[in-house]
């Protein structure tokens, strides 16, 4: 069969960039779904195969472990190594045959037991209180929506069994995506490679057009919609991303449909695959282990000596965690966790973390800038149980010291005397922008709170922290 002019003369180009992907692919596959496009778009269209990030086997085996590398990075400047003891594995959400697989290749090449992958022996130790982190493990991070609300779920379901860290572990993520999650829930999000909007078709900055004059570019990015108008509700992929990535066993929806869609009779180039469980299928299990041991009044026994202080979110957590650093060894305690509700404070789950952990404390921000009615539905929730209220961050921070410094000055709005920076309006923001300067680097924060908190205060804070610790949760 003879092609039109318009791919007969680029066939030689077509070839080239078939052989360069890590998949064997039958050429004549790729040159039948190229034909698909009107004359006009073929150039279109090839720019499709030419930029596509297919991944390969090597290619994913090396990101989980550059993955699992930036996790254990992370666990050890928590305090909370990741150990077989401590942790647990699973596919995020209802999952995908993606989920298995890239689940099976981070347990091998990071040679993994397969005890700590989530499963009815180890959902025991879940069950007991025994384990400290939750590593969630996915091929990619799109939008951050949908894990965002699985995080949120995982979050109210496994806290009231001590679990502290949720993890979200991926090989792929898009910046956008990964700023959502991190933001909306407490988990720690770790992806080997990172992509922009740059690396998409939405961007007309983007190298996908190269070559095209930039008056012509939303006109080419027109027909893509076009296109993929035709295959899917959403003409450039979930959450109108606009993607150019194919694993070598599936395709992610965030990808351009003409790639992985077969509505009206498309024939696609790279097929997404079918469902299976992942890690929500074991929330029945969980909740009802939970309601077992608060029908029986069992406290867990991991956790008969413990105090568990429980926080608002992340940033609470570790300047929490490094203040408990600081008077652990005058507490008659085994172990002391800090731990994240990750903006969680319903009653039903604060009922079932005071039922299951013998020794709880909440901190309770005094913040006259939170949401009316706020406070006051929490410490309803709080009922009787041990709280204890706190100034916002910025109040226990050696605010002179900090304007003075070159790194931190810049935290501050310019041009401002100290008084107007010390209004909550000023406060408020100078703690958004420090949460921002560390956000996922500890590091830095350790370094801040080393260096620029007001020590009186804190030495107040550690006054009022002992004694209620002492007198309201020791027997």
């Amino acid at each position: 069969m003879r092609y039109p002019i318009s791919l007969s003369k680029r066939i030689d180009e077509v070839k080239n960039i078939v052989e360069s992907w890590p998949v064997e692919k039958d050429i004549n596959q790729v040159l039948n779904w190229l034909m698909q496009f009107d004359n006009d778009d073929i150039d279109l269209a090839i720019r499709i195969i030419k930029n596509l990030n297919v991944i390969g086997f090597e290619d994913l085996n090396t990101a989980l472990i550059i993955a699992y590398s930036k996790l254990e990075r992370m666990s050890i400047e928590k305090g909370t190594r990741i150990t077989s003891k401590n942790t647990l594995f699973a596919g995020i959400g209802d999952g995908a045959k993606s989920g298995a697989m890239i689940g099976y290749n981070f347990r091998i090449i990071n040679e993994l037991p397969e005890g700590n992958f989530m499963g009815e022996y180890s959902l025991d130790y879940l069950e007991k209180g025994l384990i400290d982190n939750i590593v969630l493990v996915d091929d990619i991070v799109g939008t951050g929506r949908q894990a965002t609300e699985e995080i949120k779920e995982l979050t109210q379901k496994v806290t009231p069994l001590g679990v502290k860290n949720i993890f979200l572990l991926t090989a792929i993520g898009m910046r956008d995506g990964i700023k959502e999650i991190s933001i909306n829930t407490k988990a720690h999000v770790f992806s080997a490679y990172e992509y922009t909007e740059l690396d998409t078709v939405t961007c007309l900055d983007s190298p996908f057009y190269d070559g095209i004059p930039h008056e012509e570019r939303a006109d080419a990015k027109s027909r893509l919609e076009y296109y993929g108008g035709m295959i899917n509700k959403s003409p450039l992929g979930y959450g109108g991303i606009g993607a150019l990535i194919s694993f070598y066993y599936n395709t992610p929806n965030i990808s351009l449909p003409m790639i992985w869609g077969s509505k009206n009779s498309w024939l696609p180039l790279f097929k997404r695959a079918v469902k299976i469980n992942g890690i929500n299928s074991y929330y029945k299990q969980i909740e009802s282990s939970i309601n077992k041991k608060k029908k029986d009044g069992t406290v867990l026994t991991s956790k008969e000596n413990q105090l568990t202080i429980l926080v608002k979110g992340s940033f609470d957590e570790m300047f929490f965690d490094y203040i408990i650093s600081l008077i652990k060894d005058k507490l008659p305690f085994e172990k002391i966790s800090v731990i994240a509700l990750g903006g969680f404070s319903s009653k039903k789950l604060i009922d079932n973390i005071v039922k299951l952990n013998s020794h709880c404390l909440f901190i309770v921000e005094d913040d006259e800038q939170s949401p009316r009615g706020f406070m006051e539905r929490l410490l309803n929730n709080i009922g009787d149980n041990p709280y204890m209220l706190v100034k916002p961050f910025t109040f226990y921070l050696n605010l002179d010291s900090m304007i003075q410094s070159d790194k931190w000055s810049r935290v501050f709005p310019k041009s401002e005397t100290i008084e107007e920076q010390s209004n909550l309006n000023r406060m408020n923001t100078v703690e958004q922008r420090i949460k921002m300067r560390t956000h996922r680097n500890e590091a830095r924060f350790k370094e801040l709170l080393e260096n620029y908190l007001d020590e009186p205060k804190i030495q107040l804070l550690i006054d009022d922290l002992l004694s209620k610790i002492l007198n309201s949760t020791v027997q």
